[in-house]
């Protein structure tokens, strides 16, 4: 992730107030903080505005991949690349959903595996420049695996909470890193109101999704990245798993960005993508509501990066919807486990379900009439399929035993697929 410094402001998405300088609260905005409920979306979460005019004059747009609109100067150094990953397009994919074009923005050859580590690359950037040592967040996993990744890189200490019932691998991923780990018997939403307290408690820097108003200018990254790979060129629909729904309003604001420099000429149409079990978003889109209440009881999938109760950035997710002509789908658990072998078969990505619901949305929305056969969509791989190997597993037939003879490979051809 390369940057050039920015002049900005934050200004908060419920009540519209402005903040610069050294008055700018570091996380939410203090007025609409003093109204916010337990166990429900975010109010406050603050949005960071530009001087698009000031800042782009003497650059051209083709530098766009090396010079990036963001609050700190030439990113973060830790050592390890940060974004920039491949646009792969797939010509299977597009032939299954019935399309001419189908991309494939593949985050899971990001430094911890997830699309995550673009928010945390500035989160860390923003956090040095205040001169702390630690950081903390609460995630259900790759948040978590990012943040520690990277504090690892850095050399900062680091402070995490987890659901215990979290993938293995992704709880592994964490202590492998060095990070002091808290494992929370309860959901991801408690484990996100106790990183809250505990950031106020022991002085460390929060990383929360939304929270932060730097995961969601970070996850802007790839809209850019795809703008560029696309010369510009923009596709009809982006494609992008939805939980807490900062990535969807993070891509919303560099497609935004690009817009209002005039380097682009439309938004693309943004189509979210949530578990039928935690629905929370998709549930406040057909109700047409603007997000401050958007909770689901009980939520639950096997897309356990997607699992979450009350979305802290539905407020900037359901805007990012509406103002892209944009629209939310659910898939259910079987079209989202057959959905991490038809991606993964088809493109040579191995995914996670949350990356794999993407897909799943996609033909949702295909079948539904949303999406037409000449449109170009590009699906958001976010995260890779080493993080959850169990759920992979009951996507696909693992194979018995056969004697060692050639006699018993022939057979087995015989019944292989595709032969």
């Amino acid at each position: 992730m390369s940057a050039s410094e920015a002049q900005y402001l934050l200004r908060c998405v419920t009540c519209g107030a402005e903040y610069a300088g050294e008055s700018a609260p570091e996380y939410v905005c203090p007025g609409c903080a003093a109204k916010q409920q337990a166990g429900r979306p975010l109010l406050g979460v603050l949005e960071c505005v530009y001087d698009c005019d000031a800042w782009k004059r003497g650059r051209r747009r083709e530098a766009a991949a090396s010079d990036m609109l963001l609050p700190a100067a030439g990113g973060v150094h830790h050592g390890l690349r940060v974004g920039n990953t491949p646009l792969y397009p797939s010509q299977r994919l597009a032939a299954l959903a019935g399309m001419q074009h189908v991309w494939v923005k593949d985050d899971t050859v990001e430094p911890t595996g997830s699309y995550k580590d673009r928010a945390t690359a500035l989160v860390i950037a923003m956090a040095r420049a205040r001169g702390c040592a630690a950081l903390t967040c609460a995630s259900t996993g790759n948040a978590a695996a990012s943040l520690a990744g990277l504090c690892a890189a850095a050399g900062l200490r680091c402070h995490l909470f987890v659901p215990a019932g979290a993938p293995r691998a992704k709880l592994v991923q964490l202590a492998a890193y060095g990070a002091t780990l808290f494992a929370i018997s309860g959901t991801y939403d408690q484990c996100y109101e106790l990183s809250i307290e505990a950031t106020r408690r022991f002085g460390w820097h929060n990383r929360n999704t939304a929270y932060s108003p730097w995961t969601i200018e970070g996850k802007k990254a790839a809209a850019w990245e795809i703008a560029v790979q696309l010369g510009f060129t923009v596709p009809d629909h982006v494609v992008v798993p939805a939980g807490d729904g900062a990535i969807l309003a993070g891509v919303w604001k560099g497609f935004a960005d690009l817009k209002r420099l005039g380097w682009i000429e439309r938004m693309p149409r943004l189509i979210a993508v949530q578990p039928s079990g935690a629905d929370a978003l998709a549930q406040a889109w057909r109700n047409g509501a603007d997000g401050t209440a958007a909770t689901r009881e009980h939520a639950a999938s096997i897309a356990d990066s997607l699992v979450v109760a009350a979305p802290r950035n539905a407020v900037m997710a359901l805007r990012a919807l509406r103002e892209t002509n944009g629209f939310c789908v659910t898939a259910d658990e079987t079209a989202i486990i057959g959905a991490i072998k038809e991606v993964s078969s088809a493109t040579g990505v191995f995914v996670e379900p949350a990356a794999a619901a993407a897909w799943a949305g996609l033909l949702v929305a295909r079948a539904a009439g949303l999406v037409r056969q000449a449109d170009t969509a590009v699906l958001l791989l976010t995260g890779s399929g080493l993080k959850d190997i169990p759920a992979a597993a009951r996507a696909v037939a693992e194979p018995s035993a056969i004697p060692a003879s050639i006699e018993a490979v022939e057979a087995r051809m015989r019944t292989a697929p595709g032969e």
